[in-house]
């Protein structure tokens, strides 16, 4: 039996073929939380989808020639109106469409994505691709595409409301032209990604998010890759990919002066210290209270006045402490999976942030969760508001106050700690990054977690939530010594 070839590889290889191979052979491992979740969603947008389209018929999917079968089977019923799970394939290459309609006598080809529909909004480049793929591998298989329709989450729609929980965006005329680009070059493709040995890789700019780029390819050894100069683009990349590395770029290098500033430093080896930038550590008022929010962006609404994919805080953490060196204090607030928790949250969270002293937080993510629950809660949103007016952001002092070679030109809280704050680390957290987090709420939330972990995962979502409020505490104290003040 030939090599089969799934959509994944098939896209990763289009842009390297390097990329595609690795997921072609890579073995399967075990999804983490927030894997797991945006699976769930998959599963639940596709499931509500299929009602939304109508009555039809679900094919096997497994095994494989089963599912070629049924596909063949019912596309020549031509009693058959709408297919779900539809399996093609074509020199090697497989596909499976969500869903197919008849149109006369040729077929409407469906995509359904989890994502947002907005009028005039630019549909991702990849959602065209997904759908190019399908459409090249079911014509390729014989199957007459009349349509290429795309069935995205409507932003209009609400818990409860009237409007439709899906749209319709007609990509008809983007996916032939795509998949013509993918039949040109699908031979090369599939090839390369199913041989057995790898291709021989290069440098691009796609490297900048590939999975095995530092661990398994060209980037093994370089320390200091191109892509960590902060908001290159792949324009500029291309212009200057012939130096490979930060440390190796010409003094005249085409930079913009922030990201000049960036390659000095790491190019130095030495950390850059600007007082000016500090300064604003002046600002900060005492007692000083450090919070940190932790939030999920459901599909659909969990709550009437919400829209699809609106931030939703779940959590915070918030560490006191009244005077430079005096103790610190900790409290916390985690949401039970179930109801409605907001107003409680608020309420709490304003009660524990008292009325006087800054508030340090870490980005701007904070004041954007404050606003969302002044805009929730208009009752309370003077209060709320108070709250933000006595916000302190920390990430700026890092931005121009301070730079490290080792921050390899970031400013985030997970880049920025280990270098100031070496003893505190996230490794030893089971939960330790926001998008396992709100995994972990997610399908606690809709049940798909075992009763007998929650306890568990509970004590993990508030260890990390706690870490994350305490690497601030600490980073304040490390930029107040560089400051020069006590």
């Amino acid at each position: 039996m030939p090599i089969r070839v799934a959509k994944r590889p098939f896209l990763a290889g289009v842009t390297c073929r390097t990329q595609g191979w690795y997921l072609q052979h890579a073995p399967e491992v075990a999804p983490n939380p927030g894997l797991q979740w945006r699976f769930w969603v998959g599963g639940h947008v596709h499931e509500r989808a299929r009602e939304w389209l109508g009555e039809g018929v679900m094919l096997r999917r497994t095994p494989l020639e089963a599912a070629m079968e049924d596909t063949q089977q019912y596309v020549a019923d031509a009693t058959q109106q709408l297919l779900f799970e539809t399996t093609f394939v074509w020199n090697g290459l497989v596909a499976r469409a969500d869903a197919i309609r008849r149109h006369g006598v040729e077929w409407d080809l469906i995509e359904i994505k989890s994502g947002k529909f907005k009028p005039d909004a630019k549909v991702d480049a990849e959602f065209v691709d997904d759908l190019a793929y399908t459409r090249m591998v079911a014509a390729g298989a014989g199957i007459k595409v009349a349509r290429s329709l795309l069935v995205l989450i409507n932003g209009e729609y609400r818990l409860n409301g009237t409007a439709d929980p899906f749209a319709y965006v007609d990509l008809t005329e983007q996916v032939n032209a795509r998949a013509a680009e993918f039949a040109a070059i699908a031979d090369d493709v599939y090839a390369k990604v199913s041989a057995d040995e790898r291709p021989v890789p290069e440098m691009i700019f796609a490297c900048k998010d590939c999975d095995w780029f530092k661990s398994d390819c060209v980037g093994r050894d370089i320390p200091d890759p191109l892509f960590v100069i902060p908001r290159i683009s792949e324009k500029k990349f291309e212009a200057l990919k012939h130096y490979e590395r930060v440390s190796r770029l010409p003094a005249d290098a085409d930079l913009t002066d922030t990201q000049r500033k960036a390659v000095e430093v790491m190019q130095s080896g030495v950390p850059r210290v600007n007082h000016d930038g500090l300064s604003v550590l002046d600002l900060v008022q005492w007692p000083v209270r450090y919070l940190d929010f932790e939030s999920i962006s459901p599909a659909f609404p969990w709550f009437e006045e919400t829209e699809p994919y609106q931030m939703v805080p779940f959590q915070y953490s918030l560490h006191r402490q009244d005077a430079p060196g005096a103790p610190v204090s900790h409290q916390e607030y985690l949401a039970p999976a179930e109801g409605d928790w907001r107003l409680y949250m608020t309420e709490v969270l304003l009660h524990d942030l008292g009325t006087s002293g800054s508030v340090i937080v870490y980005s701007s993510f904070e004041k954007q969760m404050l606003g969302v629950l002044a805009k929730t809660f208009p009752v309370l949103a003077d209060q709320i508001n108070a709250v933000i007016s006595r916000l302190f952001d920390l990430e700026p002092v890092f931005k121009q106050g301070y730079q490290h070679p080792a921050f390899l030109g970031r400013t985030s809280i997970k880049k920025v700690l280990p270098v100031m704050v070496p003893e505190l680390s996230y490794n030893s957290l089971v939960v330790n990054n926001g998008d396992d987090a709100l995994g972990v709420f997610g399908l606690m939330r809709v049940k798909a977690m075992d009763e007998e972990f929650i306890p568990a995962k509970r004590e993990q979502l508030l260890r990390y939530c706690e870490l994350d409020t305490l690497a601030m505490v600490r980073l304040h104290e490390a930029t107040a010594k560089l400051r020069g003040v006590s």
